[in-house]
């Protein structure tokens, strides 16, 4: 049995900067975490999106704007996918790692593993190495989001992916369909498109990022994307899809008629759900 005063369950960036200032105000504090330091965000969601979306912008100017400052290149670009992805995940380690150090450096002890509560004062955490019991005067749950499967879409993260696995493709996709309009979509949509493959984006509501942004700023996006050569698809709801020779054909309701779009790789973005950790 370990004792503290107080455990923070979910090391994202909500939980381990908690635990940080828990244990700066002087509590005995631990930090309980079953996948990656960093959570979501630093590991597979926001850094390794920005690493993805940095390195194809280098790629973009090298293509169409070096010419015109006097930087010729002889033959074209060859992207290794697999380097790519190598580095992308460098830059979320090297973060993570210091996620790790700020942690040790404040005393926060680190414990690997699934918790669950047995009382409001006690939780049990499952882990590879067994079950162990923590006791705590006070907990914050912080346990984050994880994204949500709709009907018919069932993640494999191969071909059917969330953005997990969309940001860790072993090849260029030639088409993708993007189940989602919202900020993460488009993210990865702007990513994939400068590498040349071809997008369609799927959009329920009228327009995209809608009620994330404010109007105007969403215009300036939907510009670029347009620009760039993304497809998207307003008032449109992704009913299924099935698997042919070519890949995949997703069906599509737009104006109460059904539209197919042919694609090598299915993104769904379309939302998160809240996890929560309850008192039996």
């Amino acid at each position: 049995m370990q004792n503290f005063d107080v455990v923070v369950i979910g090391a994202g960036p909500g939980g381990y900067v908690a635990a940080i200032r828990s244990a700066q105000l002087g509590f005995k504090t631990a930090v309980i975490e079953r996948e990656f330091l960093g959570g979501v965000c630093l590991n597979v969601g926001c850094i390794p999106s920005k690493a993805m979306i940095t390195a194809t912008h280098l790629l973009h100017k090298a293509q169409h704007n070096f010419k015109e400052m006097g930087l010729n290149i002889k033959g074209g670009i060859d992207v290794d996918m697999k380097q790519l992805v190598k580095w992308k995940q460098s830059v979320s380690d090297k973060m993570s790692g210091g996620v790790n150090q700020l942690l040790k450096g404040y005393g926060v002890t680190i414990i690997k593993g699934e918790a669950e509560f047995k009382t409001s004062k006690e939780i049990s955490v499952k882990s590879s190495a067994g079950t162990e019991a923590v006791q705590a005067k006070y907990f914050i749950v912080a346990t984050g989001s994880r994204p949500i499967e709709i009907p018919g879409f069932k993640f494999d993260e191969k071909d059917i992916c969330s953005s997990t696995g969309a940001l860790a493709f072993d090849a260029i996709p030639k088409r993708v369909a993007v189940i989602g309009g919202g900020y993460i979509g488009l993210e990865i949509s702007s990513y994939l498109r400068k590498l040349g493959t071809e997008v369609t984006v799927i959009e329920a509501q009228a327009s995209l990022l809608a009620g994330v942004v404010d109007p105007d700023c969403a215009q300036i996006v939907t510009r670029k994307l347009t620009k760039a050569g993304v497809n998207v698809l307003y008032g449109a709801k992704a009913k299924g899809q099935k698997k042919v020779k070519d890949g995949y054909e997703v069906t599509v309701e737009i104006n109460g008629k059904d539209e197919v779009v042919k694609c090598d790789k299915i993104l769904v973005t379309w939302a998160v759900v809240q996890m929560a950790i309850r008192p039996t």
